[in-house]
């Protein structure tokens, strides 16, 4: 279970890769383009590598990214891509078009995951995905420890890891909702990373 820093998909582990490709394939199938919104873009490196990949299965690719650093990816990840900065909060009224992927990597607290799924979901085509980072467990299906996130280098306070628990209280984790369906997880025992992926069935 090695981290990829600098690989497919940026700061990530290899199965997280391998179910980013697996959503992608999918996308091919069943959109044959890949629109992607992204919330937290980490230097843009997850847009490139997804550019990258839609390249060799052939298939168009544009990508939009939320973030609340003010340095813009260099290079773009994709030629039309489109740069929000700001806090997620706040930047949705910004998003224009619609969107079959949707990466929510941004802050980790459960407030922010819970509002960057319902401020940007709707920006997703039926039959799109929403992959959530960061989701792993590190005690139990329903509970997520909380510890400091550094985001100092981008003047952001502290926050906690609880994407997890912001899925539960969306009632996403326990399958209680029937505009979206579960995916694919990819868990990590550590508490730290992992992956889940969620399939839009309808509009509410």
């Amino acid at each position: 279970m090695a981290l990829g820093f600098s690989g497919r998909y940026g700061q990530l582990e290899e199965e997280e890769y391998d179910l980013i490709d697996r959503i992608l394939e999918r996308l091919k199938v069943s959109f044959g383009e890949v629109r992607f919104l992204e919330i937290g873009i980490w230097g843009g490196v997850t847009a490139t590598g997804i550019a990258r990949k839609c390249k060799e299965l052939g298939i168009p690719v544009s990508a939009t990214g939320v973030d609340k650093s003010p340095n813009i990816p260099t290079p773009l990840p994709t030629p039309d891509y489109q740069y929000v900065q700001g806090d997620s909060l706040y930047q949705y009224g910004k998003i224009k078009g619609k969107y079959n992927l949707l990466l929510i990597d941004g802050c980790h607290c459960a407030i922010h995951a819970m509002c960057d799924f319902l401020n940007y979901s709707p920006f997703l085509d039926v039959n799109g995905y929403c992959m959530f980072h960061d989701t792993a467990s590190r005690k139990d299906e329903d509970e997520q420890d909380y510890f400091a996130q550094d985001h100092s280098d981008v003047g952001m306070p502290d926050s906690i890891l609880g994407v997890r628990n912001g899925l539960k209280k969306l009632g996403l984790l326990q399958g209680y909702r029937n505009d979206w369906q579960f995916v694919e997880e990819h868990p990590n025992p550590t508490g730290l990373m992992g992956m889940m992926v969620y399939q839009k069935l309808k509009e509410l």
